[in-house]
């Protein structure tokens, strides 16, 4: 064995790129766990972080098994934490094995179009450079690479620490042996079609977080409190309607991008409704329609300025049905607002 100093061979680039797989799944989860707290009924970014994590702890394991470089050093050839000593190297073999199974698992559920391609192109356009080491302990690795000047360096390497060994061709690709770079086999190409899955999928419901602006709203609670205390000035009179039942309700707002943010949590429409048998149904219906200015047929109206949505609804009903909804407006506002709406069901009789 030839005494030498430590030769540094380069064995891939996999490595850098898995820590800027963990940075952006770290990214991912820390935006996602965002989106939880703005849309906590929805499933989409609960099943995001937990993807996020996954492909964290992938990254780290590929990153642990693919080392940068090959250091051969006095006595051993050191791959990160597996060390070869030269005295135990039985066999040296170098050839070519295709990884045209990778691209092509990773096209077809991408493109068809890109699936054909990969299929009609021969094997041997996708042939990457092997070099795989034998040991008495019955121990095979591999290294690979795209070209054939990175295994050529580390074969001189070798050769300077075993002159007597001799290598052999032919790589069986079929052999059990443990890859020290990059596995471009089918197993990989579906592992990079699902992180293409997952950063695409990812990516799109993080944007969605970028808007979360209301369907429609939110409208200043002043003059909606002003449209509702002009009504109830113009309601005056009304006896006690006793077996009129008041209900309030709160519907959460609708998001412009409902179906993956849910409701805004922060902002409601206010409903009012009044509802129950009584004789005076029809003259209160009718003073409320002229209180309103709303014709004697017609059931809906919107009633003040064009910033405020507050709403009249006096659907056709035997008995008396009224409805008023504020439009959404933020969860501060509302008591205010609902206790205008308690003063008009007062005006009606309603207490």
């Amino acid at each position: 064995m030839v005494d030498t100093p430590t030769r540094v061979v380069p064995l891939s680039r996999a490595r850098r790129w898995t820590w800027l797989l963990i940075a952006v799944a770290l990214g991912f989860a820390a935006w996602h766990v965002y989106g939880i707290t703005v849309a906590p009924e929805r499933p989409f970014f609960w099943i995001g972080v937990a993807f996020d994590v996954l492909v964290g702890v992938v990254g780290w394991l590929l990153g642990r098994a693919w080392p940068p470089v090959a250091r051969f050093g006095p006595e051993d050839i050191a791959l990160d934490q597996t060390k070869i000593p030269y005295a135990a190297i039985t066999e040296v073999r170098r050839g070519a094995v295709s990884a045209k199974p990778f691209w092509l698992a990773f096209w077809l559920p991408t493109s068809l179009l890109g699936g054909l391609i990969v299929a009609l192109r021969p094997a041997g356009d996708f042939d990457r450079e092997v070099v795989e080491l034998g040991t008495d302990r019955g121990q095979r690795v591999r290294t690979r690479w795209r070209d054939y000047r990175a295994a050529e360096a580390f074969l001189a390497a070798l050769h300077d620490k075993r002159s007597d060994l001799e290598v052999r061709y032919g790589v069986d690709s079929g052999t059990y042996a443990r890859d020290h770079s990059p596995r471009l086999g089918v197993g990989g190409g579906f592992l990079a079609f699902g992180l293409g899955l997952w950063l695409f999928f990812g990516g799109w419901f993080g944007l969605q977080l970028l808007d979360q602006s209301l369907d429609r709203g939110p409208f200043p609670p002043g003059p909606t409190s002003a449209a509702i205390t002009e009504l109830t000035t113009g309601l005056s009179g009304f006896a006690p309607l006793p077996g009129i039942a008041r209900d309030f309700t709160e519907w959460p707002c609708d998001r412009t991008n409902d179906l993956i943010l849910g409701p805004d949590p922060g902002a409601a429409d206010l409903h009012l409704k009044l509802e129950g048998r009584t004789e005076q149904a029809g003259a209160v219906e009718a003073r409320l329609r002229q209180a309103a200015g709303m014709d004697s047929d017609q059931y809906l109206e919107r009633l003040g300025p064009d910033d405020v949505d507050f709403e009249v609804d006096i659907p056709e009903d035997d008995d008396l049905y009224i409805e008023f909804s504020t439009g959404c407006v933020t969860d501060d506002a509302a008591p205010g607002l609902r206790d205008d709406l308690t003063k008009l069901a007062a005006a009606l009789g309603v207490r």
